[in-house]
């Protein structure tokens, strides 16, 4: 499988396996891989939980995003409180901000 697309794990049934190679078969997951991206690029420091609403889907992004990230699109931040889940969830930066000036950015604490 190459880096960065729908996969399964090992471990799970063939369904699944079937579901992400039809997911990329058919562009679906190429597409919600773009709107993710776009998401994080237009609001860095944000959840898979804000990024499926602002996208306007539902358990999207916890599936697309590592797949940004492995592609080195994006990368993690600190954990906060998710404005939508109300639980503390990683947070997604495009690779073009340093872990510093995202430790330092004014008003993170306040998302």
């Amino acid at each position: 499988m190459p880096l960065g697309q729908a996969s399964a794990r090992k471990t799970d049934p063939s369904t699944s396996h079937e579901a992400a190679a039809n997911v990329e078969a058919s562009g679906k997951a190429a597409t919600q891989r773009e709107r993710c991206h776009k998401a994080v690029l237009r609001s860095p420091g944000c959840t898979a939980g804000e990024v499926d609403y602002i996208i306007g889907e539902q358990h999207v992004a916890c599936r697309r995003l590592p797949e940004l990230r492995q592609r080195g699109l994006i990368h993690n931040g600190p954990t906060r409180k998710c404005t939508q889940k109300k639980t503390n969830m990683m947070t997604w930066w495009p690779t073009e901000i340093p872990d510093e000036q995202i430790q330092a950015r004014e008003g993170y604490e306040a998302r």
